[in-house]
């Protein structure tokens, strides 16, 4: 694990709209390699090692949430550490929305769920906190940006395909009986209007000579914000995989070398003028219900009447 093994799974999680984790269009890997200033060989081969060790999977995938009519949530709460984890997360799972449950070693959990508005966001983070007994809750919506275009039926019906894994152009195409070409250029599209994408998981238990490791940052206030967050960007430039930067919190998912490594990092983070508090937690495991994201696509699909 190096740098650029860093920056490879910081795309695949932030920049890349659409997964890389299959021989995709050559020209995806030409433009990460463009932004990670390496060939798009390397860049192809880089993403195909990180899966091959099973630290990279795929996901399948997902439609924007503007255009399914719903919000994303994100939940950080504290919970007692000698609560069943396993016992919590199939608890959590059997609640409306919740399609992302993240557990560390001490008492920390992640939550992401969807809700459709603000009384549906206040019931499902009531019954999160009192199924989960939470002592500390943080929520944050998570932004999604506009979608740039509209879909229409077919493009639907390709997006209704890909229920459990990113499918090629010509999988898709013979099972909706159009052509390659349509498929192809309607996917491209999708994905240039930021209307689909997929959420890659990184699996902590595949790492070796390194952890995995979220930092949970909260701020003197508002005014600080903008400040604390370009200068942990640069601090934590070497290690993180994904940046959370939300309203009430941030959250740096991040590769160390280890464990002690992790009181250095911490330091440097509560050193940086304007921030509240700093923690790091050990990430434990990471648990995926896509299958509520794909209710949601189920019922746009019988609300436009498409048989598929």
């Amino acid at each position: 694990m190096d740098k650029l093994d860093i920056k490879i799974i910081r795309e695949l999680y932030m920049g890349q709209p659409i997964s890389l984790l299959r021989r995709g269009p050559r020209e995806s890997f030409r433009a990460m390699g463009r932004k990670l200033g390496v060939s798009d060989r390397t860049a192809r081969e880089r993403v195909e090692k990180l899966t091959r060790s099973g630290l990279i999977r795929g996901g399948p995938l997902q439609v924007n949430a503007d255009l399914l009519g719903v919000n994303m949530g994100v939940l950080s709460i504290d919970v007692e550490s000698s609560t069943p984890r396993k016992e919590l997360v199939e608890k959590l799972s059997l609640i409306d929305g919740v399609f992302l449950v993240q557990t560390h070693v001490g008492s920390l959990i992640g939550i992401m769920f969807y809700y459709e508005d603000d009384r549906s966001l206040e019931r499902r983070v009531g019954l999160i906190s009192k199924v989960t007994g939470a002592r500390d809750a943080k929520f944050t919506r998570m932004p999604f940006p506009k979608s740039g275009v509209s879909l229409s039926k077919t493009d639907w019906r390709i997006v209704s395909t890909q229920k459990r894994s990113v499918k090629s152009y010509a999988e898709i195409s013979k099972e909706l009986r159009l052509s390659t070409r349509t498929v192809r250029r309607r996917m491209v599209r999708m994905v240039n209007g930021g209307a689909v994408f997929t959420l890659p998981s990184a699996n902590a238990d595949a790492l070796r000579e390194a952890i995995m490791v979220d930092l949970l940052v909260e701020y003197d206030g508002p005014g600080t914000r903008q400040r604390v967050d370009t200068k942990l960007l640069e601090l934590l430039d070497p290690y993180y995989i994904f940046a959370g930067i939300w309203e009430s919190h941030s959250i740096y998912s991040m590769i160390i070398p280890s464990f002690p490594s992790s009181r250095e990092i911490l330091d440097a983070v509560r050193r940086v003028s304007g921030t509240r508090s700093a923690r790091i937690e050990l990430v434990e495991d990471r648990y995926e219900f896509y299958d509520r994201l794909h209710e949601t696509v189920e019922r746009k699909l019988t609300a436009l009447q498409i048989i598929h």
